[in-house]
């Protein structure tokens, strides 16, 4: 028994110390079991998780600075054979003039309005340069060209706010949602692609066309001057009801879109603002073109003020949407704004009117 008992004391220990070692072992190779489980579902392609995208440089590297438009650079541009520059441009455009950045995420979604009427080779210009400008600028965007269509009747007076107002209103309708809008008339080219074209601040339109080669050779123009290209944030056109409706012919609705934005106190700036020796980076050429013919009675219009802000413009358009294509370089929206039952009623205030056949509140669809 005494012998017994002393082989049990020597071997109690060395069986407490195999169960140890056992237990150890087991452990590890447990746990290195599910470690590699784990390893293998984070590396497996079938996994959901993904390295986001970055977001692009705040100074796109891709920036040439100014852009030469001779004569003859713009011959060039407009001369080339079309079939080559769609086959060029499709490469990194997607169908309707819509463009995103490949390898960064763009830190603007821009939708560019263009009014358009019988400007054909102002709009090829417009298309070709522009593209290449926004897409060094590495933002998301897309070209809308709203033309005004014309019927047998004849030709009515060019509604360019009205025809703002529904390039807006159709850009809301794409998959894509734009956080902002530059409305851009067709025969205004940026000369320089340091000239911002991003979004501007909530509260604060971005009056963009204020230094132009044919008003007093680039002098900017006065502080109240808020047409040819101007930056919005979405809320903050909805906030100011958009364009007047009202005005057929030349000239006006850019004032009144001033007097909105003044009247609720939002705060009109323009690029560089804050480094006024870069201004001559925001200069702009214009395309020569016929001027058209005023129209004689804005003036009274714009008398109105106040009275047109609420009940004139988004809130009241209507028109007949005749044809939308996605064409390679751009989308196409042709409108009929001319209604079927036309009402004067909105321009009985102003004795005389000459338009009074192209009312601003509309019936369509």
């Amino acid at each position: 028994m005494v012998c017994f008992s002393r082989i049990r004391v020597l071997i109690r220990p060395l069986f407490v110390s195999f169960t140890a070692i056992s237990f150890i072992f087991w452990f590890y190779v447990i746990n290195s079991l599910l470690g590699n489980s784990v390893s293998i579902k984070r590396n497996s392609p079938t996994s959901h998780q993904s390295n986001p995208i970055k977001s692009c440089p705040l100074i796109s590297p891709k920036l040439v600075g100014r852009i030469n438009l001779s004569s003859e650079a713009i011959a060039v541009i407009s001369e080339e054979d079309e079939d080559v520059l769609v086959s060029r441009m499709t490469g990194q455009l997607k169908a309707g003039g819509m463009y995103k950045p490949s390898g960064c995420k763009a830190r603007s979604r821009v939708a560019i309005i263009v009014p358009y009427q019988n400007r054909k080779s102002h709009l090829t210009l417009f298309l070709r340069y522009l593209h290449p400008f926004l897409q060094r600028q590495q933002l998301s965007y897309v070209i809308i060209v709203v033309e005004q269509f014309m019927n047998g009747a004849g030709r009515s007076p060019f509604n360019r706010g009205m025809l703002m107002n529904i390039g807006f209103k159709e850009a809301r309708l794409l998959p894509d949602k734009y956080e902002c809008f530059i409305f851009h008339d067709v025969d205004l080219l940026p000369e320089d692609d340091r000239n911002p074209y991003t979004c501007p601040e909530s509260g604060k339109p971005r009056q963009m066309a204020f230094s132009i080669d044919y008003w007093d050779n680039y002098r900017p123009t006065p502080s109240n001057h808020f047409g040819g290209v101007t930056a919005f944030r979405v809320t903050d056109f909805q906030l100011v009801n958009g364009f007047s409706n009202s005005f057929w012919g030349w000239g006006g609705e850019d004032d009144q879109l001033y007097q909105r934005v003044r009247f609720h106190n939002l705060t009109v700036v323009r690029a560089f603002d804050d480094q006024p020796s870069l201004v001559h980076l925001a200069r702009y050429k214009t395309l020569s073109h016929v001027k058209a013919k005023p129209n004689p009675s804005r003036k009274e219009i714009l008398k109105e003020g106040p009275i047109r802000y609420k009940t004139d413009g988004l809130i009241n358009l209507r028109y007949h949407r005749v044809d939308l294509q996605l064409r390679p370089l751009f989308t196409h929206i042709v409108v009929d704004i001319q209604p079927k039952q036309r009402q004067a009623v909105a321009f009985n205030r102003v004795p005389g009117h000459p338009y009074l056949s192209y009312p601003y509140s509309l019936t369509g669809t």
